[in-house]
């Protein structure tokens, strides 16, 4: 079930082709079933996880490395710390470096997982898309747009259905509170014989940390790096190819037949449409609110060369 695309002009003086030579039409095969990963490239998966663990993994190395600080004296330090609470044990040592600098080294980590989250709701928003995408070859349902007409349906609001929007902005939110009693702006004054001097001049700025809160951001992070994994191996329904945002793939199965013209407030459905064979018994798959059936195992599928689009001409091996 591999796609391929090419695209040739056919406007006067234009020789230019997308490819050499035109992909030959390839056969159906439903034995293949898709999974959700493969809706998000390689290339995303691969920085996605790099990100996700290097931040998991320096914050339970700096978790491990500062632990020799706070273990000694302190009973049971994880425990009786707690979350955002200041211990004269749990302060990290940059010296005086200021108050401006403070704040941010304290605020650093915000940032950090804000930019981790819009990488791990891409990725949950290019898998469910795949997911939609797919139901189209199994039931016939309206297009989903920004502003409906007729049968159309409106899009998410959260960008997915609330059952993963919703789970999803608690894990974040939850995390970056987790987050913020992790790590901490801390006032820290120095004075001898206990008596407190609030304008002393060993009075300054400090970054403050909280274990128990450090291992409960870890071990969440990581739950939430394991589930969407783990989501990826959910299988996709249907059997249309994965067109995922692909422009080429999303053109190629569009093409309707002529007399479809209202197609696109329509429901609609993917399928091979009927007597669509050419010459060479090669036949079409594509979106149409006519009626389609459910291609043929080891039967040959491809574009309609005859579709033109803005005087491009167009093939598409199934």
């Amino acid at each position: 079930m591999s796609k391929r695309y090419a695209f040739r002009s056919d406007r006067p003086g234009s020789s230019s082709t997308a490819q050499a030579t035109t992909p030959p039409p390839l056969p159906f095969s439903r034995r293949q079933k898709h999974r959700w990963y493969e809706a998000v490239s390689p290339k995303r998966w691969a920085l996605s996880m790099i990100c996700s663990i290097t931040t998991i993994v320096v914050a339970a190395m700096l978790l491990y490395y500062n632990s020799s600080d706070w273990y000694y004296g302190v009973p049971d330090p994880l425990l009786t710390l707690g979350f955002g609470v200041l211990n004269p044990t749990a302060i990290i040592k940059f010296g005086d470096i200021g108050l401006v600098r403070c704040v941010m080294w304290a605020n650093l980590p915000q940032l950090i997982v804000s930019f981790l989250y819009l990488m791990y709701n891409g990725l949950y928003t290019s898998m469910h898309m795949a997911h939609e995408y797919g139901g189209y070859a199994i039931d016939r349902k309206p297009l989903r747009v920004t502003t409906p007409r007729g049968a159309q349906r409106s899009t998410y609001w959260l960008q997915l259905p609330y059952t993963y929007g919703v789970p999803l902005i608690s894990a974040s939110a939850t995390l970056h509170w987790l987050i913020s009693q992790s790590i901490f702006l801390a006032r820290v004054s120095v004075s001898p014989n206990n008596v407190q001097k609030e304008n002393s001049d060993m009075t300054f700025s400090a970054v403050g940390y909280s274990p128990l809160a450090v291992l409960c951001t870890v071990v969440l992070g990581f739950c939430m790096l394991v589930v969407v994994v783990g989501m990826g191996f959910r299988k996709l329904p249907g059997s249309i190819p994965i067109a995922g945002s692909c422009s080429a793939a999303l053109a190629a199965a569009a093409h309707r037949p002529t007399a479809d013209v209202d197609a696109a407030v329509l429901p609609v459905k993917w399928g091979a449409l009927r007597e669509s064979e050419d010459a060479e018994g090669v036949g079409h798959c594509c979106f149409t609110s006519e009626e389609v059936t459910e291609p043929q195992e080891g039967k040959l599928y491809a574009g309609d060369t005859r579709s033109t689009v803005n005087g491009l001409r167009w093939r598409a091996g199934y």
